[in-house]
């Protein structure tokens, strides 16, 4: 009887495969056989499911946005008012969330000059603002925080940190531990706390 094969799962696994390639060895350099070695599969296996190599390539992004999305939202279910927890989960504290943020910063330089990725790009950081909306928005409804400018700016902000912090951690990972990047990520939110909060 032949085997039955989950074709979304092996697809899945294929993207996954490729993050962690991207991880290792770049979006310039990484190749369909690097894929393949990841994956434990041929080449072959890897084109009868995608079409080239920029559609292998853009699985992995994808897959490496939608894991960092199933994390954080695990994390709300855990508990709704841990912001740090929340907000952690999209920077590389661990090794999979290096990955995946590798992975992230790779295709930013692409978007800027590619003009099928540059909207997916501005698509992904909208999807992500608004989950900081929300997050900004419970928090000031429980008086945790005092927005100084509009949510859109402060919500804004907050991303630029933490992409800040993810890039400096992924550029210089001894320098940049996970104690340190949640340490500085709190210290922002701590600047939007109200003033009645530290007596």
């Amino acid at each position: 009887m032949p085997k039955v094969v989950d074709h979304q799962q092996r697809k899945s696994m294929i993207a996954g495969a490729a993050c962690a390639a991207i991880a290792r060895r770049g979006l310039e350099a990484v190749t369909l056989v690097d894929v393949g070695r990841e994956a434990d599969c041929t080449t072959g296996t890897i084109t009868h499911y995608f079409t080239d190599k920029d559609a292998v390539l853009l699985a992995a992004l994808e897959h490496a946005i939608e894991t960092m999305n199933r994390r954080m939202e695990r994390s709300l279910q855990r508990d709704p008012e841990d912001a740090i927890g929340f907000l952690s989960e999209a920077l590389p504290l661990h090794r999979s969330g290096r990955a995946e943020t590798k992975v992230w910063y790779c295709f930013w330089s692409r978007a800027m000059h590619d003009p099928k990725l540059g909207p997916l790009q501005r698509s992904m950081h909208r999807r992500w603002r608004k989950k900081v909306d929300r997050l900004l928005t419970g928090m000031c409804e429980r008086g945790e925080l005092v927005l100084r400018y509009s949510l859109e700016d402060e919500a804004e902000a907050l991303c630029a940190v933490i992409n800040g912090i993810g890039l400096r951690a992924t550029l210089e990972p001894r320098s940049w531990s996970a104690d340190r990047q949640t340490r500085m990520l709190r210290d922002h939110l701590g600047r939007l706390a109200p003033l009645t909060a530290s007596h």
